[in-house]
């Protein structure tokens, strides 16, 4: 009796998780998350494989176009400073720009929620984002909220994911910047 029974509920979690795997190949993962998930893998390579043509460059940065962009984003660049100390790149989508609140804070937290579901290659694994995720106000002139991967690897160690909302004085911004970031005692030294 006992072996019939772990039997029934072995074979029961191996078609419960066989399910699971075959409904994750079947349905696929939304456009702005295959792209985003493109974006962060090329984080290994500097971005340099997705790095389009120069822009107007900067004081201290040089300004490329990015090759890869996001649904809905109306510029995707790479910003490559001028620094000996930290050569790494960051990439930065523009999500939304205009004068309503409403729309921008629609745009943020859609943004959170395609960030959330990202799950990207590293190695042999996929992981994905986790973090805590700020409210936005329209009382506020910015909000941001940051990510992480899910999983420590060399590679990723200091990378963040950044949703940013802010209110200048020509409207609401909205913006994923995808960088490196050390940590304070690290920085500071």
């Amino acid at each position: 009796m006992l072996k019939s029974l772990t039997l029934s509920f072995s074979l029961a979690m191996f078609l419960q998780v066989s399910q699971a795997q075959l409904l994750q190949k079947i349905l696929p993962a939304s456009p702005f998350s295959d792209s985003l998930s493109k974006v962060v893998e090329n984080y290994q390579h500097n971005y340099l494989d997705i790095q389009g043509p120069a822009l107007q460059p900067d004081e201290d940065r040089d300004i490329f176009a990015s090759s890869v962009g996001l649904p809905g984003a109306s510029s995707c660049v790479i910003y490559r400073f001028h620094s000996r100390q930290d050569t790494t790149a960051s990439w930065q989508a523009l999500l939304y720009e205009g004068g309503d609140y409403k729309d921008a804070s629609k745009a943020y937290k859609n943004a959170i929620k395609h960030l959330k579901q990202t799950r990207f290659q590293v190695g042999m694994r996929k992981i994905s984002f986790d973090g805590e995720v700020v409210a936005p106000t329209e009382d506020l002139r910015f909000t941001t909220s940051i990510f992480k991967p899910t999983e420590y690897t060399d590679t990723y160690k200091n990378f963040i994911a950044e949703v940013e909302m802010l209110n200048s004085l020509e409207g609401w911004i909205v913006r994923l910047n995808l960088h490196s970031r050390k940590q304070d005692t690290e920085r500071y030294q």
